[in-house]
């Protein structure tokens, strides 16, 4: 387990930082805010449950505090407030964590993620509850069909995801920044989410760096830079799929030069 303290950021809702890695979790200008916007709005999610049925797979990089899951949790109980297991709406959230924080400190967070006047917090807390390494399957709610699959370990140490599943919708890429984990950041990673991933998979992640897009081109992603959250000037979208211009007016993206990329990163500007 790593060491860290907590923080409210401004917006009133929880994350940490880290001593190891000197980084907070989150945006300190606002965690929930944050998330919010680079992976629940700039991936359009509850577009998707509308057009597919409300079946959803996100596999998420750095489990951190969970706030991902829980916005995406409370995204999918927003679209279909009435659903049970027999329905045929899902929600699979993957995601891999190297080190994960204690139960009890979970159970610490501010997060207002309400469903049916009920704090969805207490998930997180629950969930890893007597973690173990490798995967661990949890069902918050038995009567509810959303179904965290969390990793501890290293996504390297992943040959494939269990329950099998190669259809993954979105990757929300959230480790610490490049500098602090740059193993996180590697077109190796992006390939795994190609093999994972369906066929209008998309990722998104806070960061805008051109060395990560190049990474992202290289392993055979179109790029694209879209506006970051809370003031930040960028960040990144990836498609398997080119996307087209009425997609990319829509959703306020501008597409990087992918072949530039390719031969900057070929010239071996980033070894």
């Amino acid at each position: 387990m790593t060491k860290f303290d907590p923080f409210v950021t401004e917006d009133g809702s929880s994350t940490l930082f880290s001593k190891q890695y000197n980084q907070y979790y989150h945006n300190p200008n606002g965690a929930l805010s944050e998330s919010q916007t680079v992976f629940i709005e700039r991936l359009n999610i509850q577009e998707h449950l509308k057009v597919h049925n409300g079946q959803l797979k996100i596999f998420e990089m750095g489990f951190g505090t969970g706030l991902n899951f829980l916005l995406a949790a409370q995204a999918f109980l927003t679209a279909y407030p009435n659903l049970l297991v027999k329905d045929a709406a899902e929600l699979h959230f993957y995601s891999v964590e190297a080190y994960p924080i204690s139960a009890e400190v979970a159970a610490t967070f501010q997060y207002p993620i309400v469903w049916q006047k009920n704090t969805l917090t207490d998930w997180i807390s629950t969930s890893l509850n007597g973690i173990k390494k490798g995967w661990n399957h949890h069902q918050p709610e038995e009567d509810i069909p959303i179904f965290l699959h969390l990793y501890w370990g290293n996504i390297q140490e992943i040959t494939e995801l269990s329950p099998r599943n190669q259809g993954i919708d979105f990757y929300f890429h959230d480790p610490f920044s490049i500098q602090q984990n740059p193993e996180c950041w590697e077109p190796s990673i992006f390939e795994r989410y190609k093999k994972w991933g369906h066929t209008q998979a998309k990722v998104s992640t806070y960061a805008a760096a051109t060395q990560i897009r190049a990474a992202m081109v290289i392993a055979g992603w179109q790029v694209y830079k879209a506006t970051g959250a809370l003031g930040k000037r960028e960040m990144t979208i990836a498609s398997l799929e080119k996307l087209p211009y009425e997609v990319l007016q829509d959703q306020q993206l501008k597409a990087c030069d992918n072949q530039r990329l390719t031969e900057r990163w070929n010239a071996g500007e980033w070894l």
